[in-house]
């Protein structure tokens, strides 16, 4: 394995979700519908991570009947080796304590009425969309309310900066870094444009 594959890897499970994901299936193999059912998440959100998961191969699915079972590839991360270099800094320090102070494993504790800290919970929900896919607008809100109820807020938060792109109810992951102006400049993490193309990267590496 690469580094630009270890890269991904680790860039892939760095998601709240995707670890409690590897944690039940270090326990033993599971399907779609007893994961979605242990943490409480819808099956389309289930099909999502699992994708990314197999996707760079530390989660192999077998069909078993009209089922797909999960199981763990722990072998993986063994074969990545204590040489991997750390997963590239995709948030400042400010970004991080703002994620630490709101979130509660995949949910908001609450939506921050300051901008500075609301920016930096949006930056940490794109995380939980993958670049290059077009996403339904109920596929958006379903990602969403893992994080919070008021997903119509924090989808149009989302495209009002610009972080994702919509056009005939279809949204995507903007692939440009927005350009800010003096007033935006001051409402978002020093550490964005780093991050969003570190976002854009990941999805070329795949």
């Amino acid at each position: 394995m690469d580094i630009e594959q270890r890269v991904v890897l680790l860039k892939t499970i760095a998601d709240t979700t995707r670890l409690r994901i590897l944690g039940l299936l270090a326990e033993r193999p599971r399907s779609g519908r007893e994961l979605a059912g242990a943490l409480s998440l819808s099956a389309p959100t289930i099909s999502h991570h699992m994708a990314r998961l197999v996707d760079v191969g530390i989660v192999t699915a077998s069909p078993d009947g009209h089922r797909r079972v999960y199981a763990l590839d722990a072998h993986l991360l063994d074969r990545v080796g204590a040489q991997t270099p750390p997963a590239p800094a995709l948030a400042d320090q400010e970004q991080t304590r703002h994620v630490r102070i709101f979130f509660d494993g995949p949910r908001l504790r609450t939506i921050p009425a300051k901008r500075k800290a609301r920016v930096s919970v949006l930056l940490e929900l794109l995380r939980r969309f993958e670049p290059e896919r077009r996403y339904a607008e109920a596929e958006v809100n379903a990602i969403l309310r893992e994080a919070h109820e008021d997903v119509a807020f924090l989808r149009r938060e989302l495209v009002d900066y610009r972080y994702l792109a919509r056009e005939g109810g279809v949204y995507w992951v903007n692939p440009e870094v927005p350009v800010r102006d003096a007033n935006e400049a001051q409402e978002v993490p020093a550490g964005e444009a780093d991050w969003l193309r570190e976002v854009v990267r990941g999805a070329v590496a795949r």
